[in-house]
């Protein structure tokens, strides 16, 4: 299905936003997310930080990056965490795209009040892998991209477009004036996904672990849609709805 005169509309200027409440560095750990971080050049890197078996595997990718050998329990403290994989960064913090930056993209995915950074984290990286999706996220009653999310993602946060909007229903009047069609999952309601027309700029909408989507968000949406399920359960996790409607909606067709 072909977009109306939504299209039409002119672009936002383009700006970066700063996460918020963000220092001047953070810590990224695991071998993908900091390998992705060095590829995609979406970070400015202090150091490195590895144990000494890894030093020769990540010194080859580092290139003018310093690298410091650590031990583990040292490295478990910078990091934070036990799932650090030998490797940690100190590198810039995350710098948000603008809703403007993700106009000429096929498919996004608007988050309404997802607050777990696993979920949010497994989200980015089903929209990066099968639809090469950007993703909205509210400023409010929403995760952000933390260390833990970017983890969570494999690193694909540093390919992919995320927007921090400071209202999600503003967000989704302006995506529809751009040609995008919001389509909102809910377990509650009838339309089988399956029989969703396709659209050539298309806005999923997920809504948070425990009260979906929100009724002030559903009013700007043209279509709710639900995942036919077997058996006695009614519903997925939202990661997992995701990653479902993204490619019967993006990547099937």
């Amino acid at each position: 299905m072909k977009p109306s005169d939504r299209s039409r509309m002119h672009r936002t200027p383009n700006r970066r936003m700063r996460p918020r409440g963000s220092a001047a560095f953070e810590i990224i750990y695991g071998r993908n997310p900091v390998m992705e971080a060095i590829s995609s050049g979406s970070r400015t890197f202090q150091e490195i930080m590895v144990l000494s078996q890894n030093y020769d595997v990540f010194s080859r990718s580092a290139r003018d990056i310093p690298i410091r050998i650590v031990q583990r329990d040292e490295l478990e403290k910078i990091s934070l965490s036990l799932n650090h994989q030998g490797i940690a960064a100190k590198v810039s913090p995350y710098r948000y795209a603008t809703l403007g930056d993700m106009m000429d993209l096929d498919a996004l995915v608007l988050l309404d009040s997802v607050e777990d950074p696993q979920n949010l984290g497994s989200i980015i990286r089903s929209a990066y892998a099968l639809a090469g999706a950007g993703i909205i996220i509210p400023e409010h009653r929403s995760a952000s991209v933390t260390p833990t999310v970017v983890k969570a993602s494999s690193g694909a946060t540093e390919q992919t477009r995320i927007a921090l909007v400071q209202n999600l229903r503003d967000a989704s009047r302006e995506l529809k004036k751009h040609g995008y069609w919001l389509v909102g999952l809910d377990a509650k309601v009838q339309e089988d996904i399956r029989r969703i027309p396709r659209f050539d700029k298309i806005g999923l909408v997920l809504g948070g672990e425990d009260s979906g989507i929100r009724p002030i968000i559903e009013r700007e949406l043209d279509l709710m849609a639900c995942i036919p399920m077997k058996g006695s359960f009614n519903s997925l996790n939202v990661a997992q709805a995701a990653a479902v409607a993204l490619y019967e909606l993006v990547a099937r067709r």
